[in-house]
C-alpha cells in the first residue's frame, strides 16, 4: 500500500467538529477539484479515507475483535475496501461482504488491494454469519436522496437489530445527508467519519440518533476544498463565547446592560413568565420587568428581583414601560384567552401604525407565534424580531405539518426567515439559527431538555443577550447564537451535574429551572 495512506499525515481524524459545514453536493462536486489542486489524485483520496476510518476503529475496537465490514458499488464501498486491506495486514479478523462490484475504477483498485492481501468477498446478507464484534458501514455514501431497498435495506434493518458496534464511513447508510432524516431506514452508528467537509445533515434534527459520535477528517485536502466553495451553515463552537461574553468592566453597572421588557404570564400559565424573567437575570439583563394577566402577579413575583405588574393593554403604565425597555419579549404564558387576543390586538396596531417603539428588538415565542400564524397575512417583513419556534409552532407558520419541518429543518428555518424576516430559532436537536448573516446550528444540549419551560428559559436567555449586544460589541445575530449555545451548554452541564449525584446518566427529569446557575456559569466563559 502507498507510503501516504499508512503514515497517517493526510488521514488523521479529530472529534473537533469545524465551523464550516456543506451541502453533500458541495462534497462530490468539488472533492475532485480540490484534491488536485492538493496534488492528489482521487484513488489517493480514497486510500486516505479508508485509512482515517481505520483509525477510527483501531481507537474503538480490540485487536481480537471480528470485524465485518460492509460495501457497495460506490466510493464508499471502495473506502471500505481500503479499510478491510489494512485491519487484514494489522493482523486482525476481518471478513467483507459486498452487495455488487465496485462501479469506479479506483473502487476496482481498492477491491484489488483487498484481494490481494488474501481477503474474500462474500455476498451482503451472509455477513452475520461472520457474528462480527464491529461492522464497518460501507454500503452507500451521500449520493441517494430515496428510501433505501432490496437487500441494502434487509442487510440495514438486519444491523440495527443485532444492535453491534458500528462504524460509519463518511454518513451511516440511509440517512440523507443535507436534511438528517433517515430515507425509510439508517444504519444506527456508534461512530460516524465524515471526510472532506462535514454534511450539514449530520449536525441537525435525527441524526444524532444515527451517527454516534462524530469525527472528521479532511483527507489533506481542506484549505483547497475551503477555497472551491461557500460554506451552507456554520457550526456554533464553545470557544467563540469567550469573545462574545467578555468580563465585564470594573466600573459598569446595570444601566448599561439593558431594559428587558416580558409580555405573558396570563392564569394558569404564570410560571412561564416567571421562568423568562428569571432567565433573563440569570442571563446578565440590567433590569427586567414582567407584565401578567392581573391576579398572577404574586406568584411571577416569587423572583423578587423582578418587577412585576400586571396590566391590561389600556393602562396608561403601558408606554411608559415600552419607553423604558431595551427589548421585548412577547409569548411565555401569553395564552390564547381573551387577555393574550388583546395583546396581539395591540401589539398589531403598533406595528400597523409604524408606532418606533415597537421597532426596538423583540422576541417572538410561545403563545405570541401562534397568534402570528393566525395573522400571517397582516404582518410584513420585520428586521427586528427574534422568532423562536418549536417544529410544532413552525409548522403552523408555515401552514404545514410538524413531520415537514423536521424533514427538512434548514428549509424551514430559511423559509420562515424569507416570510418573516430577523433571526429564526427553529429549536430542537441541532437548533437552526437563520438570519441575515447566514445560518448557524447549535449541537449543544441534551435529551433530558426536553420538558416544560425550556423554551420559556431561552426566550429570556435570548432577551438578555440582545439587552446587552450594543454593550458587548456584538450583533443581533451573535447575540441570539450565543444565547442559544449558553442554554445548550447549561442543560448539559444541569443533566450531568444530575447524574452525578444520583450515580448515573439521566435523560430525563431535568427542571428548566435546574438551569439557572449553570446559566451563569456559561454566561462568564472567561472568569472560569
Amino acid at each position: 500500500m502507498d507510503q501516504f495512506a499508512t503514515d497517517g499525515t493526510n488521514c488523521s481524524i479529530s472529534d473537533s467538529i469545524p465551523q464550516q459545514l456543506y451541502r453533500p453536493e458541495q462534497v462530490r462536486e468539488m472533492e475532485a477539484e480540490a484534491a488536485a489542486r492538493a496534488g492528489v489524485d482521487m484513488w489517493e483520496l480514497m486510500q486516505r479515507a479508508g485509512a482515517a476510518g481505520w483509525q477510527c476503529l483501531q481507537q474503538q475496537s480490540q485487536p481480537h475483535e471480528r470485524v465485518a465490514v460492509l460495501c457497495g458499488p460506490g466510493n464508499n464501498g471502495g473506502d471500505g475496501y481500503v479499510l478491510a486491506a489494512l485491519a487484514r495486514d494489522a493482523g486482525r479478523a476481518v471478513r467483507l461482504f459486498a452487495s455488487a462490484e465496485p462501479k469506479s475504477e479506483d473502487g476496482q483498485r481498492a477491491l484489488q488491494l483487498w484481494l490481494d492481501s488474501g481477503g474474500d468477498v462474500e455476498p451482503l446478507l451472509d455477513w452475520s454469519e461472520s457474528e462480527p464484534d464491529w461492522v464497518v458501514d460501507g454500503l452507500l455514501g451521500t449520493g441517494i436522496d430515496s428510501d433505501l431497498r432490496g437487500d441494502i435495506r434487509e442487510c440495514v434493518e438486519a444491523v440495527n437489530e443485532a444492535k453491534l458496534s458500528v462504524l460509519a464511513l463518511d454518513i451511516p447508510t440511509g440517512l440523507h445527508g443535507d436534511t438528517g432524516c433517515a430515507l425509510g431506514d439508517a444504519i444506527v452508528a456508534d461512530h460516524t467519519v465524515t471526510f472532506v467537509g462535514v454534511k450539514r445533515g449530520l449536525c441537525t434534527g435525527a441524526a444524532a440518533a444515527y451517527r454516534g459520535k462524530l469525527w472528521f477528517a479532511d483527507l489533506g485536502i481542506q484549505r483547497e476544498f475551503r477555497l472551491l466553495t461557500e460554506p451552507a451553515a456554520w457550526n456554533l463552537q464553545q470557544e467563540q463565547l469567550t469573545s462574545w461574553l467578555p468580563r465585564r468592566s470594573p466600573y459598569t453597572h446595570k444601566g448599561v446592560h439593558g431594559h428587558v421588557l416580558i409580555l405573558g404570564g396570563s392564569r394558569g400559565m404564570a410560571g412561564a413568565a416567571r421562568l423568562a424573567g428569571s432567565a433573563a437575570l440569570r442571563a446578565g439583563a440590567g433590569k427586567v420587568t414582567v407584565i401578567c394577566e392581573p391576579g398572577q402577579e404574586y406568584l411571577v413575583g416569587q423572583q423578587p428581583e423582578l418587577m412585576v405588574l400586571g396590566l391590561e393593554p389600556k393602562d396608561a403604565q403601558v408606554a411608559e414601560l415600552m419607553e423604558q425597555a431595551t427589548v421585548f419579549a412577547m409569548g411565555p404564558g401569553l395564552g390564547q384567552q381573551a387577555w393574550g387576543k388583546n395583546w396581539w390586538s395591540w401589539y398589531l396596531d403598533g406595528l400597523e401604525r409604524s408606532d418606533p417603539l415597537f421597532e426596538m428588538p423583540t422576541v417572538l415565542d410561545a403563545d405570541a407565534l401562534n397568534w402570528l400564524a393566525r395573522s400571517a397575512l397582516e404582518v410584513s417583513t420585520r428586521s427586528h424580531w427574534v422568532l423562536t419556534p418549536h417544529p410544532g409552532e413552525a409548522a403552523r407558520l408555515l401552514d404545514c405539518h410538524g413531520t415537514d419541518v423536521e424533514a427538512n429543518r434548514w428549509l424551514a428555518a430559511q423559509t420562515l426567515q424569507e416570510q418573516f424576516g430577523g433571526v429564526v430559532v427553529l429549536k430542537g436537536a441541532g437548533s437552526v439559527i437563520c438570519g441575515s448573516e447566514g445560518t448557524a446550528v447549535s449541537q449543544f444540549g441534551t435529551p433530558a431538555m426536553a420538558s416544560a419551560g425550556m423554551g420559556d428559559v431561552l426566550t429570556g436567555m435570548i432577551s438578555a443577550l440582545m439587552a446587552q449586544a450594543n454593550g458587548l460589541s456584538i450583533t443581533m445575530e451573535d447575540s441570539v447564537r450565543a444565547a442559544v449555545m449558553v442554554h445548550g451548554l447549561a442543560g448539559e452541564s444541569a443533566a450531568q451535574s444530575l447524574s452525578q449525584g444520583l450515580g448515573s446518566e439521566v435523560s430525563r427529569g431535568l427542571l428548566a429551572s435546574d438551569l439557572f446557575p449553570w446559566i451563569v456559569q456559561w454566561m462568564n466563559p472567561n472568569d472560569a
